[in-house]
């Protein structure tokens, strides 16, 4: 095996990151491979956690390039959601970067993804806006919905812990629904007798099936869905994800100057 080693390097140095510049050594590489293809397979059976952790990498690397890429494109051509007065939001109205979340208040993926856009939020109180709309189809998670609307009418803070807490009661929202419901919104100290006439005004019931139909209109179908400055990032990606595409769209032209950049 050793005798290949000078010849393995340069192959799969070229096989995981692409075209090289083709020179006598890569023409020599290539000429014995065709001879002897059992070399690659011999580098792999004893090199392989090393080899196929090189694939992996380049693999992710190229995927974040592929979705940067992707979010580029269609920030070029962006969604363009309703953004009625009233809605729940977080973050000054005339932030640089606004998001639009899709959430199922008993998704899982969505009560992680809460978390993370809190956090960037935090981490950006001047640059960035979110504005929560609805993506529920369920009995009990279109009655969570509603509860989060009528309470953010009588105090949005209280709306907003809300959300929290029917996050980290997702079973027995889901199990016990209106009960479960009840329980939290007394506990945050909501007015029940405002809030059960609240629950029961028509256009509180439109202006969540209308997120439902907004978000299938553009073709979404699943939770959690952000639009950022109108470009689609879909499912509960990582905060250091969300971030850069929030940078990205802060300024999307340097940062394509960035990217361009060798």
């Amino acid at each position: 095996m050793r005798k290949w080693s000078w010849l393995i390097a340069p192959v799969l140095a070229a096989t995981v990151a692409g075209p090289v510049r083709a020179d006598d050594d890569l023409d020599r590489v290539q000429k014995v491979l065709r001879e002897h293809p059992e070399i690659i397979v011999e580098a792999i059976r004893q090199q392989g956690p090393a080899v196929l952790e090189v694939i992996e990498v380049t693999a992710r690397n190229r995927q974040k390039e592929m979705e940067r890429a992707r979010f580029a494109a269609e920030l070029a051509k962006p969604l363009k959601p309703a953004l009625d007065a009233g809605r729940a939001a977080l973050g000054p109205q005339d932030a640089a970067v606004t998001i639009v979340e899709y959430s199922d208040f008993l998704c899982h993926f969505c009560a992680q993804a809460a978390d993370t856009v809190k956090k960037l939020i935090q981490n950006h109180p001047k640059d960035v806006r979110l504005v929560y709309k609805h993506f529920a189809t369920g009995k009990n998670d279109v009655r969570a919905a509603l509860y989060f609307e009528a309470i953010n009418l009588q105090d949005p803070k209280k709306a907003w812990s809300f959300m929290d807490k029917a996050f980290a009661a997702q079973k027995d929202v889901s199990e016990k629904g209106d009960e479960a419901l009840v329980a939290l919104a007394k506990d945050l100290g909501v007015d029940m007798d405002r809030l059960a006439k609240d629950l029961e005004r028509k256009d509180l019931a439109d202006r969540i099936a209308a997120d439902v139909k907004e978000a299938r209109d553009f073709g979404f179908n699943g939770t959690p869905i952000f639009l950022i400055n109108g470009a689609p990032v879909r499912g509960a990606v990582p905060y250091e994800v969300l971030e850069e595409f929030v940078t990205v769209a802060k300024d999307p032209k340097a940062a394509a100057a960035k990217a361009k950049k060798p």
